[in-house]
Parts: C-alpha cells; structure tokens; sequence
C-alpha cells in the first residue's frame, strides 16, 4: 500500500481547487451575467463540501463522498433533461423583477400576479396595496382570453387600520396558464379606466425542490454583517436548504456583499423591495411587511414544501434531543395540519458585537413564554394567506393549525424583551439548549466571515 499523505496536504489541494473555482466562476460572471449554471453548480457543492470537510471527524473520506455525489449528479445532469421551474413565458418564483406599479397614486398599486390551481376553480391571485377607504369604492376585472373577469377583493388581516393595506385580488378563469394578464381599474361615479399588465408566476407545489425553506420580511437600514452569517448558518443546521429576503434598502454594503455571496452559491433569493416613493412609513404597516410575507407564500408554494417565516433575530430550536427541524417536528404534520404555531421567549443580546454569536453568548431568557409574538412554519401549499404571527387563512376552511409545546420546540427571540400584551419581562432562566449547536456554527461562522473579507 502506497503511503497516505497527510490530512493537511488534503485539505490545501481542496482549498487551491476551491480557489481556482471561485477565481473561474467569477470570470464566467462577467462574461455570461451567470448563465453558466454549471459552474455555480460546482462552486455550491464544493463550498459545502468544505463546510463538512470542517465538521467531520473523517474529513477526507466525507470530502470525496460529497464530491463524488456531485459529479453523478452532474453526469445524470447531461442524460436528462432538465425540468425547468416554469414553462414556456411564465416568470419563475425566484424572479426579482417584479415591482410596484402604480394605478391610481394614493389609492392602488399592484406588484405580482399568481395563476393558482389548487382547488377545482382556477384563480389569478394579485398582491396589491389599497387605500382602506377605497375598498368597495372601485371596479376591478381582469382581462384573460379576450375576457373580462371581475375580482373577488380579499383585505389581509393585518393592516393595523393604516390607510394603505395588503390586498388579494382574486380573478377566476380557466384552466390554461397566461403569460400576463391586464387588469382594468375604474373608480365609482367615474368613466376613466386605467389598465396595469402584470407578468403571471405560476403555482406549482409538485415542483418544490426544497424540504425546507425560510422566508424573511423586508430588511432596511443597517443590517449587521455578523448577524446575516449567523442567522443563515445556524438555520441551515437546523434544516433550511433556501432563503428568500426582501431587500428594503440595506445601507452596509458588507451586508449586501454577504447576501450577494450566499446569493452566487444558489442558497439565496434577494428580491428588491421598493415601494413607491408617494406611499409615506406612516401611512402602511412597517415598510409592507404584510405583502411581502404573502407574496414570498405565493413563491414558496414552487419551491418549498414547509416554509417557515421569521424575522433575522428570531430561530425555532428543537428543545429535544433532536437537531433539526425534520426530527423534531415532521411527525406534528398530520392530516389536515397545514401550520405549526411556536411560542416564543426573549432573549436579551446586551451589547453583542457583530464579530460573537450571539445565539451561542446569550443563555439567560424570560420565563415566560409569548403567546402573541409567534411564528409559524406552514405548507405552502395549503394556505391562502399568512399574518405576521399566524395563519390568516388556510387555503381549506377545516384545516388545522397545531401550537407546538415549548418543551418539543419554540422561538428563540434574541431582542430586549417587550412589556405588551400580557408579556412579562421580570423573571428570568437559563436556558443552553443552543449549545449542541456550538462547534458546527462556530466552524461555518468563522470559515464565511474569513472567507467573504477575501
């Protein structure tokens, strides 16, 4: 038998060749605007090979095994063809293109469209924002197959009585898919039309991809570099495959420079979220939250088959002696369960500074658990609308949704705790269950925020 060479000559000709991807990969990035899905293919397979390579207790051997699963899927790849995530001039659910188009200035706006076949009768769904004191005020159809469809006018359920609130408009039609559809918006008592055309994405729960996948609501502001690494690690662990986030405005451009990272190796969606410029903060609820929620639902429905919703300082953590989400919790999705609601606890981060993790420095939380400030981890597939802390709307009317005991899991929320609704903040516990987490975040942590200064 040959002589073995030693671990570290491994791990260096690993790290030369994941170089030399990254350095051609981004070569490929200016001359093909990331048509080369091949190549990014390879990058993503080989930066998660070196995430295990950290991790395993026999580094080489798991190195090749995910290598060598990469190249038969990327052999099965060239003998198969691919089955595209939407066909013929339907938009993907990934798409960032869409954006608010405005209607009437001050009354309605309107931003995506969704051919949604899940029940018997066939719907165009559209994410809009209406003025509150506009709705019942205005005659809305929808121009499908040389026909005129009038709008079933869904109001979300959390607008918070802002003057301006996320909307659902839903248009019936027949059983084939457009590629856009034009809508006609005529105010009472006036004879002016206006038409706005909208680009369709279609619904398509037997094509999800991924197990699980998270949803985040707008970002704005100055996002923490440190606190992006962190959430999007620790939630891989804990079994997210994809990420979907709503850029409003993010000032740190090490944070974009992150997510454009994450974004270049398939893990991440960033979808611009612009509202337009006549809708002031105070006259909708926080930046359009509401909308944007339902709107990443309606894309989920392609591409996850759980989704779970939660803001960048928030984790479901399995309270067992289970990791991941899938062991802790697949067994809750009984028939007819289409959500899972979770109790959270705060966790007060102090002055937490973007370099520590700040889910492995934080072990003291409140006692007492919010019954109010949840979230949820829903099938898509099966819900009509989300809230902010809830299910709205199931897509069928005897569906359940099932609140999971603290003990099996809940939502540890890393922010000061909040006297509302019943909530007290002066008792407190110590609780380490993020621990077993540790050294496997830690190693991620330390390898992205390294690698990402290079």
């Amino acid at each position: 038998m040959g002589r073995r060479w030693p671990y570290r000559v491994y791990f260096l000709l690993m790290c030369l060749f994941y170089m030399l991807m990254v350095f051609v990969f981004h070569g490929q990035l200016q001359m093909e605007r990331l048509h080369n899905k091949q190549m990014r293919e390879i990058v993503r397979h080989v930066h998660t090979a070196l995430l295990k390579f950290n991790e395993s207790s026999d580094n080489v051997a798991g190195l090749k095994r995910e290598l060598y699963k990469h190249q038969i899927r990327n052999d099965s790849a060239h003998s198969s063809p691919h089955r595209p995530l939407s066909a013929d001039c339907l938009i993907s659910p990934r798409t960032p293109e869409y954006e608010f188009q405005t209607v009437i200035p001050d009354v309605l706006y309107v931003y995506s469209a969704y051919w949604d076949a899940r029940t018997s009768q066939t719907f165009i769904r559209v994410m809009a924002i209406l003025a509150k004191n506009k709705k019942g005020r205005i005659e809305l159809t929808c121009l499908v197959g040389g026909q005129n469809v009038s709008a079933a006018v869904y109001e979300m359920c959390e607008n918070h009585n802002k003057k301006l609130g996320g909307y659902i408009f839903s248009f019936p039609v027949e059983d084939f898919k457009p590629c856009q559809v034009t809508l006609e918006v005529r105010e009472s008592g006036s004879t002016l039309t206006r038409t706005v055309t909208v680009s369709v994405t279609a619904v398509s729960p037997d094509m999800a991809q991924y197990k699980y996948g998270v949803c985040i609501p707008p970002l704005f502001g100055e996002v923490d570099k440190g606190r992006l690494v962190e959430f999007i690690e620790l939630n891989q662990l804990l079994g997210a495959q994809h990420f979907i986030f709503y850029d409003y405005h993010i000032s740190k451009n090490e944070s974009r420079k992150i997510l454009d990272y994450y974004r270049s190796v398939g893990l991440v969606t960033v979808i611009p979220w612009n509202l337009p410029p006549q809708i002031k903060d105070s006259s909708i609820w926080y930046h359009g939250q509401l909308i944007a929620h339902n709107d990443c639902l309606y894309r989920a429905m392609s591409l996850y088959q759980v989704m779970v919703l939660q803001d960048i300082d928030e984790y479901i953590v399995p309270h067992t002696e289970d990791l991941t989400w899938s062991a802790a919790l697949s067994h809750l999705f009984q028939v007819g369960v289409v959500g899972l609601s979770f109790h959270s606890a705060f966790f007060d981060p102090g002055d937490s500074k973007s370099g520590d993790l700040i889910t492995m420095s934080q072990f003291t939380r409140t006692s007492m658990y919010s019954r109010v400030r949840t979230k949820v981890m829903v099938v898509p597939a099966q819900v009509f609308e989300v809230g902010i802390h809830h299910v709205s709307k199931p897509l069928l009317e005897d569906s359940t949704i099932k609140t999971v005991d603290t003990n099996v899991a809940n939502l540890h929320h890393y922010r000061k705790c909040v006297k509302n609704f019943g909530m007290k903040c002066d008792k407190n516990v110590e609780d380490k269950t993020m621990l077993k987490y540790v050294k496997s975040l830690n190693d991620r942590f330390r390898y992205i925020m390294n690698f990402t200064i290079l």
